[in-house]
């Protein structure tokens, strides 16, 4: 059936002012806007209005009122829908996506506002959908198990025009009557037969509003715990009643990151915060998570180098240090490297056996007459980069892998051409979906990998996109979602006092809270440290590190000055240390500045000022030589919010960054701080244009929420400003000499600017009673030397602004030869605060001595209750949302309603006039209904209640008589996409205890290439053939993520990390206290965790990496490889997707034999340390490494783990680095001879042929089963020696296996292991028995253990590597054969 328009709009214009009539063919009422008003007008007031009223158009639905402000008035839109096309119907409804908008003014004029055009373009650019029937109770923003669950709240995620209702909500319209609430994405609907039946095969893909943007402008977390691009698809099946439904999401990675620079071939990753500033939002985005879905699984697809390694590895550290790590997998996997043609086959081989047992577990929503009802408790949680292509094509998979299941739940499994007809129905609809969602965040479809022309031309267009169209673009989302709130007076301030589910509240209620806020806020002292200095380009900086002690000189110890007391229980709250040309400031640094200085002086002052108390790095910012650096105490981390980094360069005009600054902004509890690192023009007579440089930073720098550095409470200027002193160089010196500050600061250029008005207007600085801070002889006290001779100058300065005006008039005084000045900048009262001291350091290793600021200031902290009951008191006191009062004539109660007299409510609406203005007057019914400007107006009327007005009691009573019940439930309803927050946000970064010392990490990295936008081949051929076989054992693998945390790992070099499989037994949960006191507060011992996942580790001889207790899932994986059957041996000469192991010993050998016999040497090394009842294990192995060669789920139950089935990495290492010399002797026959026996029965040996170790070897045997100690010792004789290609031992003589050439690994290996097991068991000789009576019958039983050992190991390796089988079997046939040679008769 054709979609039909059921709106109609009807607009009339007299002397300049406008109303509008919308009326709806379901309903007989009518919507009058008036005077910014809103009335529900009767079917009878519609007919007789509606003649005065001219149609303007008809439309398909009404999304809501825009209320944007232009000027110093507020306008207002009516949004129409006039465009559409049905995509399908679910059940009885049609599900519509819109294609055209029309903005009706409710003012007098229209207005061409740039904003309007944009949000236009939005609307209509076919990724808003909404259902559309009359009656109906489907929902599109909630899935079918929401739906079922009746929990309407949980779709306020996915309600992309909710401020659009917020007008009509206010006014008590109904506005599921007459507004559509619509959803941003995909949904594709397709129409499938089963025998008689006919089904709804659908794709529901919802994009969060919670954190929307564009992609390069919006990325990462946010403080609440939302994040971009997070993306709930449905693959959901109706069959008449019945209904099937599987849930997956994805998002971007729940840090604070984000890509800068122009976006041409390049993109830039870079953590905005320290690692550990990151766990409060990824605490809260888990517990969100774990709240709206149930239980989670990560499957992080980022690859493992560039930018993207830098990405991951502190997404893994947060998952390793958070509690939440426990019943959270998360599996790592290089979707590029692994799967980089888009093969589903990969697919299946590589993660099946990892995400089986979880879909499996998770299940599915189903529900209906003839269907057993079941429900899904969790979600797989997917990401790459961007959360396109790749998110895409393995959440395609697991979809495509569920589907089979939810069709036999529905009956509809029986038939084979009805499996395979849903089959392609779904690849189709996931193709669709991955190149909708690609040009929602890109512009552009995704590439498909056929055509470089065509992907090439998608990329230039996502360039051109990213770089021109994306600011438009988000201003417009934007605006869609929060209107224009930010342009409010009040709203930055309504921002930081409010929690974000309060904001929908009308503006006048947010405005009389900021009014009051000082009823329920309380002020605390914070201890703030600024310091600055110029390295002078870092050019000494690698021969002259300065150490910790020098760096503690500087920021950390105690001033002998009268006003300054400090002391280690009230230590710094805040460091904000500042540099200047951080790196030489040369062409190259200026086009692309290094970062590696910026870490090394980011470690070394971490531990400087971790000297009694923890600090973490909260932020930082670098414009090429210029950086500052904000550390925190580890307590305040959970109750900082918006940090952002600004930057501006003022070199050249504003061309480069060699001069300029960078500046900070942070929400400190419940008061914003900014911090600003400069370094302006230099010269002695450059004063003008050091000004400019000021000013342009001061206009330039912008922060998000349309914030300036003047928006902040309080603001912190530091660096190398270049101001010099207007005296001669002698002069200068004579003074520095006498210690005559006094004279020297009458002539500094920065307070002469200052007094004049022309820079620094209304900042403080301490008075200066210090030396010169500039130029010096590198390492030395004496002042520039050189032939420019420069002039000594306080360059180096700290200066500060208070929002709030000081109590004295400071601009009235003299700064230049009063005394006073330190005593009015250094106390300033309550607003002010206080600035404890003011001077620098004596550090020779730059040009420049250091100087530092330490405040003491007040902080604003918000108190809840305080705050609950201020809302309640406003919200009471403010009246009425919709100001609309009720008048009627008091009757009897059986009396009808009297129609009011002309003159009656003539003289009614001018007693009313004088309690404010009135906008509208309708009458009802014989009743009056007063809309007023304002619903304090309303509220204040009501005293006219009982009243005698012409001798007639009149009755006044508001029009919405729970208007408080609906507004706290609309608060209510926000609250449930917000959680509250934990003084250490669940993890253990920050726990006081926490080591931080082995906390490596980067903050930045490069991505090359757009090659992660590829689009699965399977989804653009939408068939896969019968060749297509997987490939096995080359470039594939997952890297798993185990819900435990394992020991400290290691890295086999920089470029990889180290797969992290095993990890340490989880801690259990502890209730942590709610305090949000400014001092530490008082938390119990933390969880005892290993420490963290480091970046690189040097290894050891001395290095020994004990096992943690393992868990039930570990002990699943490990048993789980026993089972496996033709399983592929890992080549390690071959990358995979699995990274590297990091306990690799390499083994040194000459030649091929030797090789061997080392090999030999480890496998029974291992098979004598460990064996199947072992209960200790020295030496654990690494995590269960699965190649494409597995085919069998991870076992649900628990077992036993047993370490002798992984693979040897030794054996691997050792034939690694002998590939190329293997090749070489394999053309060479080598001469082995029997070496003579010895005549000493005492010192006969029957240990195999084996060449000469480290202490490698003896330390795994001390290690070792006392027996098998025994018998290793007498395998490892020391009187042992080869040479020459021969063995010679001194004992007896042992048949020497010839060197075999190496095998290649058939992708199929098809070994017969029980064959193997058995043929080994066949060799055993009859005259082992103990009866056997020989002379040698001691040494036969040697050599009988050892054969069983090595038959033992045969055994266990059955399901596993064949080659290290066919080594055991080698090995088991030498010792049959010396055996048999010994029971021979001489």
């Amino acid at each position: 059936m054709a979609l039909t328009k059921g709106f109609r709009v009807w607009e009339k214009r007299e002397a300049g002012l406008c109303s509008v009539l919308l009326g709806s063919r379901n309903h007989q009422d009518g919507l009058l806007f008036e005077a910014g008003a809103v009335v529900v007008m009767s079917s009878q007031e519609k007919e007789i209005v509606k003649e005065r009223y001219e149609k303007i158009m008809d439309a398909y639905g009404c999304l809501g009122v825009l209320r944007i402000k232009s000027g110093n008035r507020r306008v207002c839109f009516l949004v129409m829908v006039t465009g559409c096309t049905s995509v399908g119907k679910i059940r009885d409804t049609d599900i519509c996506k819109i294609t055209a908008t029309d903005f009706v003014p409710l003012q007098g004029e229209t207005t061409d506002d740039e904003r309007i055009i944009s949000l236009r373009k939005l609307l209509n650019s076919g990724v808003f959908y909404y259902s559309s029937a009359a009656g109906s109770n489907f929902d599109l923003d909630l899935c079918a198990q929401k739906q079922f669950a009746k929990d309407r709240e949980a779709g306020c995620r996915f309600f992309w025009n909710r401020s659009l209702h917020l007008h009509l909500k206010q006014y008590q319209v109904n506005c599921s009557d007459w507004l559509l609430k619509v959803i941003c994405g995909v949904v594709e609907i397709r129409t499938a037969y089963a025998t008689e039946k006919k089904a709804k095969a659908c794709l529901i893909s919802r994009l969060s509003c919670e954190r929307a943007g564009t992609r390069f402008l919006v990325q990462g977390t946010d403080d609440d715990g939302h994040v971009s691009n997070l993306v709930e698809t449905e693959q959901v099946i109706y069959l008449d009643d019945a209904v099937s439904s599987f849930v997956q999401i994805r998002g971007s990675v729940p840090l604070f990151w984000e890509q800068t620079g122009a976006q041409v071939g390049t993109r830039h990753v870079r953590l905005t915060r320290g690692l550990e500033a990151n766990a409060p939002a990824f605490d809260r985005h888990l517990m969100l998570l774990q709240a709206q879905y149930g239980d989670q699984v990560i499957v992080n697809l980022l690859r493992i180098k560039g930018g993207e390694e830098v990405l991951s590895r502190a997404y893994k550290k947060l998952m390793w240090a958070s509690l939440h790590a426990a019943g959270t997998p998360m599996i790592n996997f290089d979707y590029y490297h692994c799967v980089k043609s888009g093969k589903m086959e990969k697919l299946h081989s590589l993660l099946q056996p990892w995400l089986q047992d979880h879909w499996e577990h998770f299940g599915f929503f189903t529900t209906g007459e003839r269907a057993h009802c079941c429900f899904q408790t969790g979600v797989f949680r997917t990401n790459c980069l961007d959360c396109l292509d790749r998110t895409n094509s393995v959440q395609s998979y697991v979809g495509l892998e569920v589907l089979y299941h939810q069709l036999e739940s529905l009956g509809m499994a029986s038939k084979k051409s009805v499996v395979e007809r849903f089959v392609e129905f779904y690849k189709t609809m996931w193709s669709v979906t991955g190149h909708n969602l690609s040009k929602i965040f890109t512009g552009s479809r995704a590439r498909e990998g056929k055509t470089k022309v065509k992907d090439g031309a998608r990329s230039v267009s996502r360039t051109i996109q990213a770089n021109f169209f994306d600011g438009a673009k988000q201003e417009a989302i934007d605006l869609l979602l929060m209107g224009d709130f930010c342009s409010e007076d009040y709203a930055d301030k309504a921002r930081i006092l409010m929690e974000s589910s309060a904001l929908v509240t009308p503006p006048a209620i947010l405005q009389a809270m900021c009014e009051r806020q000082l009823e329920y806020t309380n002020s605390n002292r914070a201890r703030i440290r600024v310091g600055s200095w110029n390295v002078n380009g870092g050019k000494q900086f690698r021969s002259n590190v300065l150490n910790v002690v020098d760096l503690r000189g500087w920021l950390l110890e105690r001033y002998e000055e009268p006003t300054f007391q400090d002391n280690e229980n009230n230590p710094p709250d805040i460091f904000a240390v500042g540099f200047q040309e951080m790196v030489e400031l040369s062409a190259g640094n200026i086009v692309s500045a290094s970062t590696t200085n910026k870490k090394m002086w980011s470690e070394q002052l971490q531990k400087a000022i971790c000297r009694t108390h923890k600090y973490i790095m909260l932020s930082s910012g670098q414009l090429v030589g210029v950086c500052l650096f904000i550390f925190v105490r580890l307590h305040h981390v959970p109750y900082i919010r918006e940090v952002a980094v600004d930057m501006v360069k003022t070199g050249m005009g504003g061309k480069t960054g060699n001069k300029g600054a960078v500046a900070v902004s942070l929400q400190f509890y419940s008061t914003t701080l900014c911090f600003i690192c400069a370094h302006l023009t230099a010269g002695q007579s450059q004063v003008k244009e050091r000004n400019e440089d000021y000013r342009e930073i001061m206009q330039k720098l912008s922060f998000p929420m349309e914030r300036n550095v003047f928006s902040h409470d309080y603001i912190f200027w530091c660096g190398d400003s270049n101001f010099r002193i207007d005296l001669p160089h002698d002069e200068v010196i004579h003074h520095i000499k006498r210690r005559d500050w006094k004279t020297l600061r009458a002539y500094d250029q920065l307070q002469k600017q200052r007094v004049d008005g022309k820079i620094f207007k209304d900042f403080f600085e301490g008075t200066i009673n210090f030396a010169p801070t500039y130029k010096y002889d590198m390492g030395t006290d004496v002042y520039d030397s050189s032939d420019k001779c420069r002039t000594p100058a306080w360059t180096d300065r700290v200066l500060w602004w208070r929002k709030s005006p000081p109590p004295c008039h400071v601009t009235d005084i003299n700064l230049r030869e009063s005394d006073c000045e330190s005593e009015i900048m250094m106390k300033n009262g309550e607003n002010q605060g206080d600035l404890l001291y003011y001077g620098r350091a004596e550090l020779t290793a730059s040009d420049h001595r250091p100087v530092l600021a330490i405040f003491e200031v007040n902080i604003e902290e918000v108190d809840i209750l305080a705050r609950e009951q201020i809302l309640q008191e406003i919200t009471s006191s403010q009246g009425p949302p919709d100001a609309t009062v009720v008048v009627c004539l008091k009757r009897a109660n059986n009396e009808p309603l009297e129609e009011f007299p002309d003159d009656l409510s003539s003289e009614i609406i001018s007693r009313f006039c004088s309690y404010g203005t009135i906008l509208l007057v309708r009458f009802d019914g014989g009743q009056m209904l007063v809309t007023f400007q304002d619903s304090r107006m309303a509220l204040k009327v009501l005293e006219l209640d009982g009243k005698k007005v012409n001798d007639r009691v009149v009755n006044v009573r508001p029009r919405s008589r729970n208007w408080l019940n609906d507004l706290h439930e609309e608060i209510n309803k926000n609250r449930n996409s917000f959680v509250p927050m934990s003084p250490t946000a669940n993890s253990c970064l920050l726990e006081e205890n926490f080591d931080f010392s082995n906390l490596d990490y980067d903050t930045e990295g490069d991505i090359d290439e757009d090659l992660d936008e590829t689009l699965p081949q399977y989804l653009v051929n939408h068939k896969t053939t019968s060749e297509e076989l997987p490939e096995y054992g080359v470039k594939e693998g997952v890297e798993p993520y185990m819900p435990n945390r394992n020991p400290c790992p290691e890295f086999a070099d920089e470029a990889e990390m180290v797969t992290e499989n095993q990890e340490s037994t989880p801690c259990k949960f502890r209730p942590r206290s709610t305090s949000r006191s400014m001092s530490a507060p008082d938390r119990p011992q933390p969880p005892q965790r290993p420490p963290p996942p480091m970046m690189c580790m040097k290894k050891s001889e001395s290095d020994v990496w004990r096992p943690p207790d393992e868990s039930c899932f570990q002990s699943c994986a490990n048993t789980e490889v026993q089972k496996l059957s033709s399983s592929a041996p890992l080549c390690s000469s071959q990358r995979t997707g699995i990274s590297k192991p990091y306990n690799v010993r390499q083994i040194k050998t000459t030649s091929t034999e030797e090789a061997e016999q080392a090999i030999k040497h480890l496998m029974e090394q291992r098979s004598g340390t460990c064996s199947v009842d072992d209960t200790c294990h020295p030496f654990p192995p690494p995590g269960p490494i699965f190649t494409s060669s597995l085919h069998s789920r991870i076992s649900s139950q628990h077992f036993v783990p047993s370490p002798v089935i992984h693979i040897q990495e030794e054996i691997i290492q050792v034939k690694q680095n002998l590939r190329s010399s293997q090749t070489a002797k394999n053309k060479k026959s080598n001469t082995h001879t029997m070496a003579p026996t010895d005549s000493n029965p005492e010192e006969k040996s029957t240990s195999l042929p084996w060449i000469k170790h480290s202490g490698r070897i003896e330390q795994l045997s001390s290690l070792m089963p006392k027996q098998d100690k025994q018998s290793l010792s007498n395998r490892t004789s020391p009187e042992a020696s080869y040479s020459q290609g021969t063995y010679t031992a001194g004992v007896s003589a042992v048949p020497i296996a010839p060197p075999r050439r190496k095998k290649n690994t058939p992708s199929y290996p098809q070994n017969d292991n029980n064959a193997l097991i058995k043929g080994v068991n066949n060799n055993i000789p009859h005259s082992l028995d103990p009866t056997f009576e020989s002379d040698s019958k001691k040494e036969l039983l040697k050599l009988s253990n050892i054969h069983s050992t090595l038959s033992n190991r045969c055994k266990l390796l059955q399901d596993t590597h064949s080659s290290d089988a066919n080594q055991l079997t080698d090995d088991s046939q030498l010792l049959t054969k010396s055996i048999l040679s010994q029971t021979k008769p001489h």
